[in-house]
């Protein structure tokens, strides 16, 4: 038997539909010729005849009846790949996995994530919360298609983009003393409970740097890592804390004052990609919704 090609099967298959030569023609857009050597040249290739043709019009044969369900079943799952395709271009079908700091996978990213998801109902999302450092490996080994950081001197194999340049916030009790000023300084802290932020990082080791500038005395009793656990402790009354912005935001309705800090921390984040591949289109896109909602913390 010789190869049977495409071209031939979607001539019997608009044959099939129509039952005219005349009809199939007009669906293939080719000539009623084309069509019928297609067809010739198809029953040359499968060995049996596929239509009879009586009193001017055309009946397949029982062989014809039983083959046509087969290239249906092909042509079925032709027609799932060009929606599938078609899914992939609009950014409606496909994988997107993301890693992010805490500062943004806790509390921010899931809010923009879901709104992106609404549309994309074929689109699974994946967000893993893990350390700068630790987000950083993930992209440079591509095991992940973008992520969000707060430093970007983590290793190669990293393209990166500034996201947002904000700073850093005081976070307090209700009714603490503080809770009336419109600007927390330094020196305002002086003898506060104040809960550490984690002095490994580079915005904890300049908040340091403020402090003994200034001779300002803290009682740090708990040091903690993440922004969020800050405002844990500040939110169950154990002291007085130094956060990002966005971090702070979210827990402003569960009932803590957040004041602007003087002097100014700046704290940026990271947008980065694998930088050896292609950008995921549906990085990008996400991306360019965060860029838009996110620009209302900038400082």
């Amino acid at each position: 038997m010789k190869n049977i090609n495409l071209r031939q099967l979607e001539a019997f298959r608009a044959v099939m539909q129509t039952r005219s030569i005349t009809r199939a023609s007009e669906l293939l857009f080719v000539s009623q010729p084309a069509v019928t050597r297609l067809i010739k040249d198809l029953e040359t290739s499968v060995g049996f005849s596929l239509f009879q043709r009586l009193k001017k019009r055309l009946y397949p044969t029982p062989e014809a009846m039983s083959f046509f369900q087969e290239v249906e079943l092909s042509f079925s799952g032709l027609d799932k790949i060009n929606i599938a395709a078609r899914e992939i271009r609009d950014f409606k079908s496909g994988r997107l996995s993301i890693a992010s700091l805490p500062a943004l996978g806790l509390g921010y990213l899931p809010g923009v994530i879901a709104e992106f998801a609404g549309g994309r109902p074929d689109v699974s999302h994946s967000l893993s919360i893990r350390s700068s450092q630790k987000v950083s490996e993930l992209v440079s080994s591509q095991r992940v298609d973008v992520g969000f950081t707060e430093s970007i001197d983590f290793g190669d194999g990293i393209s990166s983009e500034l996201l947002l340049t904000t700073c850093l916030v005081c976070i307090l009790p209700e009714g603490h003393r503080l809770s009336k000023k419109d600007r927390i300084t330094v020196e305002d802290m002086d003898g506060e409970v104040f809960i550490g932020g984690g002095n490994w990082q580079l915005t904890g080791r300049d908040i340091d740097r403020y402090f003994n500038e200034n001779n300002v005395k803290r009682k740090i009793q708990i040091d903690t890592q993440l922004h969020a656990t800050v405002a844990d402790f500040v939110l169950a009354g154990a002291g007085i804390g130094i956060i990002d912005p966005i971090t702070a935001d979210r827990y402003l309705k569960l009932g803590v004052v957040v004041k602007p800090f003087s002097p100014s921390v700046e704290y940026k984040y990271y947008v980065i990609y694998p930088e050896n591949r292609p950008r995921s289109r549906l990085a990008e896109q996400l991306v360019a919704l965060i860029k838009t909602d996110i620009e209302r913390y900038s400082a």
